[in-house]
Protein backbone atom coordinates (compact mmCIF):
# COMPACT_ATOMS: atom_id res chain seq x y z
CA UNK A 1 0.00 0.00 0.00
CA UNK A 2 2.65 2.34 0.65
CA UNK A 3 4.66 2.24 -2.47
CA UNK A 4 1.21 2.64 -4.62
CA UNK A 5 1.18 5.68 -6.64
CA UNK A 6 -2.59 6.20 -5.87
CA UNK A 7 -1.71 6.55 -2.01
CA UNK A 8 1.09 8.81 -2.45
CA UNK A 9 -0.92 11.11 -4.61
CA UNK A 10 -4.02 11.13 -2.09
CA UNK A 11 -1.35 11.74 0.35
CA UNK A 12 -0.12 14.51 -1.38
CA UNK A 13 -3.48 16.09 -1.81
CA UNK A 14 -4.66 15.93 1.58
CA UNK A 15 -1.42 17.37 2.73
CA UNK A 16 -1.60 20.45 0.54
CA UNK A 17 -5.43 20.68 1.82
CA UNK A 18 -4.16 20.47 5.00
CA UNK A 19 -1.75 23.22 4.70
CA UNK A 20 -3.99 25.67 3.11
CA UNK A 21 -6.45 25.63 6.05
CA UNK A 22 -3.65 27.69 7.68
CA UNK A 23 -4.65 31.29 6.10
CA UNK A 24 -7.93 30.30 6.55
CA UNK A 25 -7.99 30.26 10.25
CA UNK A 26 -5.92 33.30 9.84
CA UNK A 27 -8.64 35.44 7.71
CA UNK A 28 -11.33 34.03 10.12
CA UNK A 29 -9.17 35.05 13.17
CA UNK A 30 -9.40 38.43 11.77
CA UNK A 31 -12.80 38.51 11.13
CA UNK A 32 -13.58 37.94 14.27
CA UNK A 33 -11.20 40.36 15.47
CA UNK A 34 -12.21 43.28 13.33
CA UNK A 35 -16.73 42.16 14.04
CA UNK A 36 -15.88 42.65 17.93
CA UNK A 37 -14.08 45.88 17.40
CA UNK A 38 -17.01 46.42 15.38
CA UNK A 39 -19.02 46.24 18.05
CA UNK A 40 -16.89 47.94 20.53
CA UNK A 41 -17.61 51.35 18.69
CA UNK A 42 -21.43 50.51 18.13
CA UNK A 43 -21.36 50.24 21.73
CA UNK A 44 -19.08 53.56 22.68
CA UNK A 45 -21.45 55.58 20.15
CA UNK A 46 -24.88 54.22 22.18
CA UNK A 47 -22.80 55.66 25.23
CA UNK A 48 -22.05 58.49 24.04
CA UNK A 49 -25.65 59.70 22.48
CA UNK A 50 -28.52 57.19 23.53
CA UNK A 51 -29.78 53.61 22.53
CA UNK A 52 -32.53 51.74 21.34
CA UNK A 53 -35.79 54.05 21.79
CA UNK A 54 -39.52 52.31 23.05
CA UNK A 55 -42.10 55.19 22.98
CA UNK A 56 -45.34 54.32 24.96
CA UNK A 57 -47.91 56.94 25.25
CA UNK A 58 -49.27 59.50 25.15
CA UNK A 59 -51.82 58.09 28.01
CA UNK A 60 -53.07 59.81 30.98
CA UNK A 61 -52.25 58.70 34.27
CA UNK A 62 -54.93 58.86 37.32
CA UNK A 63 -54.55 58.29 40.88
CA UNK A 64 -57.48 56.31 42.38
CA UNK A 65 -57.95 55.57 45.76
CA UNK A 66 -60.75 53.44 46.57
CA UNK A 67 -62.28 52.98 49.83
CA UNK A 68 -63.80 49.67 50.59
CA UNK A 69 -64.97 48.01 54.23
CA UNK A 70 -63.98 44.47 55.22
CA UNK A 71 -65.77 42.17 58.22
CA UNK A 72 -63.33 41.41 60.88
CA UNK A 73 -64.50 39.41 63.71
CA UNK A 74 -67.40 41.32 65.20
CA UNK A 75 -66.81 44.75 63.51
CA UNK A 76 -66.70 46.45 59.72
CA UNK A 77 -63.27 47.74 59.28
CA UNK A 78 -62.66 50.82 56.56
CA UNK A 79 -60.05 50.09 54.18
CA UNK A 80 -58.60 51.81 51.16
CA UNK A 81 -56.07 50.49 48.22
CA UNK A 82 -54.16 53.30 45.57
CA UNK A 83 -53.06 52.44 42.11
CA UNK A 84 -53.01 54.42 38.90
CA UNK A 85 -55.45 53.93 36.61
CA UNK A 86 -54.30 54.04 33.14
CA UNK A 87 -57.16 56.37 30.40
CA UNK A 88 -55.97 55.45 26.76
CA UNK A 89 -56.81 56.46 23.62
CA UNK A 90 -59.34 55.66 20.99
CA UNK A 91 -57.22 57.11 18.33
CA UNK A 92 -53.39 57.21 18.23
CA UNK A 93 -51.48 59.31 15.11
CA UNK A 94 -47.55 59.05 15.09
CA UNK A 95 -46.01 60.79 11.97
CA UNK A 96 -42.33 60.67 12.01
CA UNK A 97 -39.36 61.61 9.85
CA UNK A 98 -36.04 60.19 10.90
CA UNK A 99 -32.71 61.74 9.77
CA UNK A 100 -29.70 59.09 9.87
CA UNK A 101 -26.35 60.32 10.04
CA UNK A 102 -23.05 58.31 10.12
CA UNK A 103 -20.85 57.98 13.34
CA UNK A 104 -16.81 57.42 12.63
CA UNK A 105 -14.56 56.16 14.95
CA UNK A 106 -11.46 55.36 13.54
CA UNK A 107 -11.81 52.84 10.52
CA UNK A 108 -15.60 51.61 11.35
CA UNK A 109 -18.72 53.71 11.42
CA UNK A 110 -22.23 53.91 13.83
CA UNK A 111 -25.44 55.05 12.68
CA UNK A 112 -27.51 57.81 15.03
CA UNK A 113 -30.85 58.80 14.18
CA UNK A 114 -33.12 61.41 15.14
CA UNK A 115 -36.53 61.45 14.61
CA UNK A 116 -39.08 64.21 14.50
CA UNK A 117 -42.65 62.60 15.71
CA UNK A 118 -46.02 65.04 15.95
CA UNK A 119 -48.54 62.91 18.20
CA UNK A 120 -51.92 63.22 17.92
CA UNK A 121 -54.46 61.36 20.44
CA UNK A 122 -58.27 61.52 20.94
CA UNK A 123 -59.49 60.39 24.79
CA UNK A 124 -62.96 59.32 24.99
CA UNK A 125 -64.58 60.59 28.57
CA UNK A 126 -67.38 57.77 28.26
CA UNK A 127 -63.85 55.12 29.30
CA UNK A 128 -63.99 56.57 33.01
CA UNK A 129 -67.61 56.40 33.75
CA UNK A 130 -66.29 53.22 36.27
CA UNK A 131 -64.74 55.49 38.17
CA UNK A 132 -67.81 57.83 39.47
CA UNK A 133 -68.53 55.47 42.18
CA UNK A 134 -69.03 57.11 45.22
CA UNK A 135 -66.18 55.12 47.38
CA UNK A 136 -63.47 56.49 44.55
CA UNK A 137 -61.14 59.44 45.04
CA UNK A 138 -59.20 60.51 41.79
CA UNK A 139 -56.05 62.42 42.08
CA UNK A 140 -54.64 64.87 39.92
CA UNK A 141 -53.97 63.57 36.54
CA UNK A 142 -51.34 64.17 34.28
CA UNK A 143 -50.22 62.52 30.64
CA UNK A 144 -47.55 60.22 30.62
CA UNK A 145 -45.09 59.77 27.67
CA UNK A 146 -42.15 57.09 28.47
CA UNK A 147 -39.02 56.75 25.82
CA UNK A 148 -36.50 53.92 26.61
CA UNK A 149 -33.76 56.57 27.03
CA UNK A 150 -34.62 60.05 27.93
CA UNK A 151 -31.11 61.26 27.01
CA UNK A 152 -32.44 61.10 23.45
CA UNK A 153 -35.23 63.30 24.54
CA UNK A 154 -34.16 66.40 22.38
CA UNK A 155 -36.78 69.40 21.44
CA UNK A 156 -40.19 69.65 22.84
CA UNK A 157 -43.07 71.69 21.66
CA UNK A 158 -45.33 73.10 24.37
CA UNK A 159 -48.60 70.46 23.75
CA UNK A 160 -51.94 71.19 23.28
CA UNK A 161 -55.07 69.60 24.58
CA UNK A 162 -58.74 71.14 23.50
CA UNK A 163 -56.31 73.88 22.01
CA UNK A 164 -54.73 74.97 25.70
CA UNK A 165 -51.01 74.87 26.22
CA UNK A 166 -49.60 72.93 28.77
CA UNK A 167 -46.51 72.67 30.29
CA UNK A 168 -44.17 69.65 30.29
CA UNK A 169 -42.47 67.99 32.52
CA UNK A 170 -39.22 66.03 33.05
CA UNK A 171 -39.43 62.05 34.41
CA UNK A 172 -42.98 59.91 34.09
CA UNK A 173 -44.52 60.91 37.12
CA UNK A 174 -44.93 57.27 37.96
CA UNK A 175 -42.89 54.72 40.38
CA UNK A 176 -42.30 52.09 37.81
CA UNK A 177 -42.81 53.99 34.75
CA UNK A 178 -39.13 54.00 33.34
CA UNK A 179 -38.00 57.27 31.86
CA UNK A 180 -39.87 60.05 29.95
CA UNK A 181 -41.88 62.73 30.28
CA UNK A 182 -45.42 64.03 31.61
CA UNK A 183 -47.36 66.48 31.36
CA UNK A 184 -49.98 68.06 34.33
CA UNK A 185 -53.65 68.78 33.13
CA UNK A 186 -55.23 71.67 34.37
CA UNK A 187 -57.42 72.09 37.31
CA UNK A 188 -61.02 71.28 36.63
CA UNK A 189 -63.33 68.74 36.06
CA UNK A 190 -61.60 66.89 32.55
CA UNK A 191 -64.34 64.56 32.96
CA UNK A 192 -66.38 66.72 31.07
CA UNK A 193 -65.61 66.69 27.83
CA UNK A 194 -63.10 64.30 25.77
CA UNK A 195 -59.86 65.36 25.17
CA UNK A 196 -57.59 65.87 22.36
CA UNK A 197 -53.87 65.97 22.59
CA UNK A 198 -51.22 67.03 20.02
CA UNK A 199 -47.43 67.51 20.31
CA UNK A 200 -44.56 67.18 18.56
CA UNK A 201 -41.09 65.41 20.31
CA UNK A 202 -37.79 65.29 19.15
CA UNK A 203 -36.20 61.91 19.75
CA UNK A 204 -32.73 60.54 19.19
CA UNK A 205 -31.22 56.95 19.68
CA UNK A 206 -29.31 53.80 17.94
CA UNK A 207 -30.75 50.78 16.49
CA UNK A 208 -34.35 50.64 17.10
CA UNK A 209 -36.96 52.71 17.33
CA UNK A 210 -40.72 51.52 18.29
CA UNK A 211 -43.88 52.90 19.17
CA UNK A 212 -46.39 50.74 21.41
CA UNK A 213 -49.72 51.34 19.51
CA UNK A 214 -51.56 51.92 22.87
CA UNK A 215 -54.87 53.45 20.89
CA UNK A 216 -57.72 51.60 20.22
CA UNK A 217 -57.18 52.34 16.56
CA UNK A 218 -53.16 53.60 16.00
CA UNK A 219 -51.49 54.31 13.21
CA UNK A 220 -47.72 55.46 12.67
CA UNK A 221 -46.10 56.59 9.41
CA UNK A 222 -42.48 57.03 9.18
CA UNK A 223 -40.32 58.33 6.37
CA UNK A 224 -36.35 58.16 6.92
CA UNK A 225 -33.54 58.85 4.72
CA UNK A 226 -31.88 55.49 5.64
CA UNK A 227 -32.03 52.92 2.47
CA UNK A 228 -31.42 49.70 5.09
CA UNK A 229 -34.02 49.69 7.34
CA UNK A 230 -34.86 46.27 8.95
CA UNK A 231 -38.49 45.92 9.93
CA UNK A 232 -39.25 43.95 13.14
CA UNK A 233 -41.49 44.06 16.05
CA UNK A 234 -44.37 42.31 16.61
CA UNK A 235 -46.11 44.19 13.34
CA UNK A 236 -44.71 44.65 10.11
CA UNK A 237 -46.04 47.24 8.09
CA UNK A 238 -49.31 47.48 6.22
CA UNK A 239 -47.27 49.44 3.44
CA UNK A 240 -43.86 50.36 2.81
CA UNK A 241 -41.84 51.70 -0.10
CA UNK A 242 -37.60 51.10 -0.08
CA UNK A 243 -35.25 52.86 -2.37
CA UNK A 244 -31.67 54.34 -2.68
CA UNK A 245 -32.64 57.86 -0.73
CA UNK A 246 -34.49 55.63 2.44
CA UNK A 247 -37.67 54.37 3.13
CA UNK A 248 -41.20 54.98 3.81
CA UNK A 249 -43.58 53.03 5.95
CA UNK A 250 -47.22 52.97 7.55
CA UNK A 251 -48.27 50.71 10.26
CA UNK A 252 -51.93 50.05 11.31
CA UNK A 253 -52.98 48.08 14.01
CA UNK A 254 -56.14 47.82 16.92
CA UNK A 255 -56.63 46.64 20.34
CA UNK A 256 -58.62 43.84 19.04
CA UNK A 257 -54.99 42.46 18.10
CA UNK A 258 -52.58 43.91 20.57
CA UNK A 259 -54.68 43.40 23.13
CA UNK A 260 -53.25 46.35 24.82
CA UNK A 261 -56.59 47.45 26.40
CA UNK A 262 -56.81 44.48 28.89
CA UNK A 263 -52.97 45.10 29.75
CA UNK A 264 -53.03 48.51 30.84
CA UNK A 265 -56.57 47.83 32.50
CA UNK A 266 -54.95 45.21 34.71
CA UNK A 267 -52.32 46.93 36.67
CA UNK A 268 -50.24 44.17 36.89
CA UNK A 269 -48.15 44.04 33.39
CA UNK A 270 -45.34 47.20 34.43
CA UNK A 271 -43.29 45.76 31.80
CA UNK A 272 -44.11 48.49 29.18
CA UNK A 273 -40.69 47.37 27.79
CA UNK A 274 -42.67 44.22 26.59
CA UNK A 275 -45.60 45.49 24.91
CA UNK A 276 -46.29 44.88 21.39
CA UNK A 277 -44.82 47.82 19.22
CA UNK A 278 -44.13 49.29 15.65
CA UNK A 279 -40.49 48.49 15.34
CA UNK A 280 -37.79 49.21 12.46
CA UNK A 281 -34.39 49.36 12.88
CA UNK A 282 -31.46 51.43 11.81
CA UNK A 283 -28.82 48.73 10.28
CA UNK A 284 -25.56 48.17 8.45
CA UNK A 285 -25.71 46.67 4.94
CA UNK A 286 -23.16 43.89 4.67
CA UNK A 287 -19.95 45.27 4.83
CA UNK A 288 -16.64 43.60 3.83
CA UNK A 289 -15.76 41.59 7.11
CA UNK A 290 -19.60 39.64 6.52
CA UNK A 291 -18.45 39.12 2.71
CA UNK A 292 -14.91 37.90 3.45
CA UNK A 293 -16.76 35.92 5.85
CA UNK A 294 -18.74 33.60 3.61
CA UNK A 295 -15.57 33.41 1.11
CA UNK A 296 -13.70 31.68 3.82
CA UNK A 297 -17.12 29.37 4.22
CA UNK A 298 -16.31 27.91 0.68
CA UNK A 299 -12.97 28.58 0.19
CA UNK A 300 -12.02 24.72 1.48
CA UNK A 301 -14.64 24.14 -1.13
CA UNK A 302 -12.22 25.87 -3.74
CA UNK A 303 -9.45 24.39 -2.51
CA UNK A 304 -10.70 20.62 -2.84
CA UNK A 305 -12.15 21.28 -5.95
CA UNK A 306 -8.77 22.47 -7.35
CA UNK A 307 -7.17 19.49 -6.49
CA UNK A 308 -9.75 17.44 -7.60
CA UNK A 309 -9.22 18.79 -10.62
CA UNK A 310 -5.54 18.24 -10.52
CA UNK A 311 -6.43 14.49 -10.04
CA UNK A 312 -8.69 13.73 -12.99
CA UNK A 313 -6.90 15.87 -15.22
CA UNK A 314 -3.82 13.61 -14.17
CA UNK A 315 -5.95 10.43 -14.78
CA UNK A 316 -8.10 11.68 -17.72
CA UNK A 317 -4.58 12.77 -19.97
CA UNK A 318 -2.44 10.16 -18.10
CA UNK A 319 -0.23 12.85 -17.17
CA UNK A 320 1.87 13.05 -14.23
CA UNK A 321 2.06 15.77 -11.65
CA UNK A 322 4.95 15.82 -9.12
CA UNK A 323 4.05 16.50 -5.45
CA UNK A 324 6.11 20.02 -6.41
CA UNK A 325 3.37 21.23 -9.40
CA UNK A 326 0.73 20.13 -6.73
CA UNK A 327 2.43 22.73 -3.92
CA UNK A 328 2.70 24.87 -6.75
CA UNK A 329 -0.50 25.10 -7.14
CA UNK A 330 -1.43 25.18 -3.47
CA UNK A 331 1.39 28.23 -2.76
CA UNK A 332 -0.51 30.05 -5.43
CA UNK A 333 -3.84 29.66 -3.64
CA UNK A 334 -2.55 30.55 -0.49
CA UNK A 335 -1.06 33.81 -2.06
CA UNK A 336 -4.61 34.52 -2.85
CA UNK A 337 -6.17 33.73 0.41
CA UNK A 338 -3.25 35.24 2.18
CA UNK A 339 -3.88 38.71 -0.12
CA UNK A 340 -7.46 38.70 0.67
CA UNK A 341 -6.64 38.64 4.11
CA UNK A 342 -4.40 41.97 3.70
CA UNK A 343 -6.57 43.51 1.95
CA UNK A 344 -8.54 44.20 5.15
Amino acid sequence: MLKSPLFWKMTTLFGAVLLLLIPIMLIRQVIVERADYRSDVEDAIRQSTSGPQKLVGPLIAIPVTELYTVQEEDKTVERKRSFIHFWLPESLMVDGNQNVEERKIGIYTGQVWHSDLTLKADFDVSRLSELNAPNIILGKPFIVISVGDARGIGVVKAPEVNGTALTIEPGTGLEQGGQGVHIPLPEGDWRKQNLKLNMALNLSGTGDLSVVPAGRNSEMTLTSNWPHPSFLGDFLPAKREVSESGFQAQWQSSWFANNLGERFASGNDTGWENFPAFSVAVTTPADQYQLTDRATKYAILLIALTFMAFFVFENAHRATFTPNAIFAGGAFIGDVLFALAGAF
